[in-house]
Formats: structure tokens, sequence, C-alpha cells
């Protein structure tokens, strides 16, 4: 395995946690979190959704990382002209790049506002406080991750700079 697909599968597996994290959350487990911070989340309520949905949307970004893990012809549908298709790579990697930007500033935001991010701010620390720090810790590692696979990715498949023959 080349250190692109490294990166991308480590990315991937960094974030899975705080994504399956929440969801026992919104099922209404209460995974040890103080009654007062459920409260405040609407947690069962509205909060539940937004806690769904923020795991579908990571999720869903997880799993657009697995295009960072395979050959740019596997996705360039056949009915797009050759030429066009040779864009996919800086498709692909813009995409995960920005990606990797927008993680890494909601990273840098939550470590500022950590009090607020953490559900177990201003109580002892149990197992299940530990748990979700290290979900969460893991999870910082997701954008210098998905950032050095979408700019491996770009630099592996980038376009020959050999001139077309007619």
């Amino acid at each position: 395995m080349n250190w692109v697909a490294w990166c991308a599968y480590a990315g991937m597996t960094v974030a899975l946690p705080t994504a399956l994290w929440r969801l026992p959350l919104a099922m209404g487990a209460t995974l040890g979190t103080p009654d007062a911070w459920r409260q405040e989340q609407e947690i069962p309520g509205a909060g539940a959704w937004y806690l769904l949905l923020l795991s579908a949307m990571q999720l869903a970004a997880i799993g657009c990382m697995f295009f960072l893990t395979i050959e740019p012809r596997k996705v360039t549908p056949r009915w797009l002209p050759p030429r066009p298709g040779r864009y996919v790579p800086a498709v692909v990697s813009g995409a995960g790049s920005a990606g990797a930007l927008v993680l890494a500033l909601l990273v840098a935001m939550s470590i500022i506002a950590w009090d607020k991010v953490d559900p177990f701010a201003g109580t002892d620390y149990n197992a299940w406080a530990w748990l979700c720090a290290v979900c969460y810790l893991l999870a910082a590692l997701w954008p210098p991750l998905l950032g050095a696979a979408s700019v491996g990715y770009l630099h592996r498949h980038r376009p020959s700079s050999a001139p077309e023959q007619p």
C-alpha cells in the first residue's frame, strides 16, 4: 500500500470514533454524560437530530475519502471525454484539500472552546469521559491525514506534461 492510501485509510480510521460516539447519544443512551449537559443540548429532542445529522455528514465525508485510495480511471465516467477526465485527480484532490482546511478550522475552534465541546467539562472524569476525550483527540488527526492524502493523490495522479499527440 502506498503512503497516500495509508494516510486516507488512517484518516478514515481516526475520524470514525467521534461519529460512532454520537450515535448512541442520539438514540437515547447517556454514555455517562451529565443530565445538565443533555438538557442543555436538548437530548432527547432536537439535539438528537443534530447529532444524527452531524454523524451522517461525518460518515459521508469519511466515505468520500475512499476516492483518494483508488485510481482516477475507476471514478471517471466512461462517457466523459479523455481530456476532461484528466481533471478528475485535481477535483478529487481539491475537494479533499478544502475539506482538510475546513476540518482544521473546526478542530482549532473546538480546542479553543473545549469546555463548551466537552460534555464532561467541569465534572470528574470517569471512563466514559476518557472514552469521549480519546475519540475527539483521534479526530484531531483527521485534517492533517486528509490533507496529506489529498496532496499526495494529486501528485501521484497528475497528468503527464508530455504534449498530446494529434
